[in-house]
């Protein structure tokens, strides 16, 4: 199967929709078929090792249009250009993405990697105008959270099946944890950028150090970078939180592995959490996972089994004090993470599911395109 990733953004950008589709093509390659992308990232400063497969970019302007005739003319050519299925892949806005499930004529999936809560009206809206939920398309998300926001924004009924990330369980592997006395070790791993709250995980930290019972001490490390680490700096600065969150920057994966089998629990304090893969490589670790009720990491952190799911980041502040009050407890839930391995998101049951959406995408009847889709792309 030859297949082609559509994508407003790709590495060197590190970000989950990135590092998912430039994953999901190697698994692909690796499984036999043809994996190429379609990007807006330009090309300058990437290393052609991340490349998987044919990599379409944008040297300028000019190639960028040259870029999109191309991908308007291959899709009206259908099969004729050696494509089995276009696979686009969806953020909260992303332009790239629209334009090609607007010009869909022949199989195409598309998969959502963002939670649309607060823009449900928006794209209500646009589906009135345009009848986008009736475009001849496969829909799937990445979580059931996410597949929800998109049911809810459409203007009539829609299948929005959940097709995940996925992870290599080698790159991961269980640890015998070394429990250190006296101190609860917490670790993060996140895109330093408002949507994943990294202010709010500071005052999160900042609270269950007050909140710790006498002769424990938090010990937190933020793995990431992006726009607010200056703000995170400043912040530790102010609270004199030095001794108890140490920031280490963006870490290659086996760095973060190593870091993962040093700590006692993992925090995850996204509210708009489509997804979650840090905390996915976390609980396939074996370190339990402490986060938001609501959000993608409910598919796999069941609470009190996996990790904990909490309400509210005050309820987070006092599980991390609980946890450190009560050692017995984090024992078990980590016993039980470990003995209940996240298997339905090894990569090849994710090629699998993927192939299902792919056969799925080749059912629609493209002849039903509306008038107003065509109309969107002319």
């Amino acid at each position: 199967m030859r297949v082609l990733h559509v994508t407003d953004t790709y590495l060197p950008r590190r970000g989950g929709i990135e590092l998912h589709v430039h994953d999901l093509a190697q698994a692909q390659r690796r499984d036999g078929d043809e994996a190429d992308v379609l990007t807006l990232t330009r090309s300058r400063a990437v290393a052609p090792a991340q490349s998987a497969g044919s990599l379409l970019r944008p040297d300028d302007d000019a190639d960028l249009l040259a870029k999109l005739r191309f991908l308007i003319a291959h899709r009206r050519h259908g099969r004729a250009a050696g494509y089995d299925v276009v696979h686009a892949h969806c953020s909260t806005f992303s332009p790239l993405v629209f334009a090609t499930l607007a010009a869909a004529e022949m199989p195409t999936a598309v998969t959502f990697h963002s939670l649309w809560r607060r823009y449900t009206p928006l794209y209500r809206s646009a589906d009135l105008a345009l009848g986008w939920s009736g475009w001849p398309i496969a829909w799937s998300a990445v979580s059931e959270a996410a597949a929800h926001s998109i049911r809810r924004a459409a203007a009539r009924p829609i299948t929005v099946d959940v097709v995940p990330n996925g992870i290599d369980p080698t790159a991961w592997p269980h640890v015998a944890r070394m429990p250190t006395p006296g101190r609860l070790r917490v670790i993060s791993v996140m895109r330093l950028a408002p949507r994943k709250r990294p202010l709010a995980l500071l005052r999160i930290f900042r609270a269950a150090v007050a909140a710790m019972p006498a002769g424990i001490e938090l010990d937190a490390v933020v793995v990431g970078d992006g726009p607010q680490a200056g703000a995170m700096r400043r912040y530790i600065d102010r609270h004199g939180l030095h001794d108890a969150v140490t920031l280490v920057g963006h870490q290659p994966r086996p760095e973060i592995a190593r870091r993962l089998a040093d700590a006692d629990v993992f925090l995850a304090p996204a509210t708009l959490e489509s997804f979650g893969i840090a905390a996915l490589e976390a609980r396939a670790a074996g370190l339990p996972v402490v986060a938001l009720r609501g959000t993608g990491v409910a598919d796999f952190v069941r609470d009190g089994v996996h990790g904990l799911l909490c309400a509210s980041d005050a309820e987070m502040t006092d599980q991390l004090a609980t946890l450190g009050r009560e050692p017995q407890r984090l024992a078990a839930l980590a016993a039980q993470g470990r003995a209940d391995p996240p298997a339905a998101y090894d990569w090849r049951e994710v090629v699998r599911r993927h192939e299902a959406a792919y056969a799925a995408a080749g059912a629609v009847d493209h002849g039903a395109r509306s008038g107003a889709a065509r109309q969107a792309v002319r």
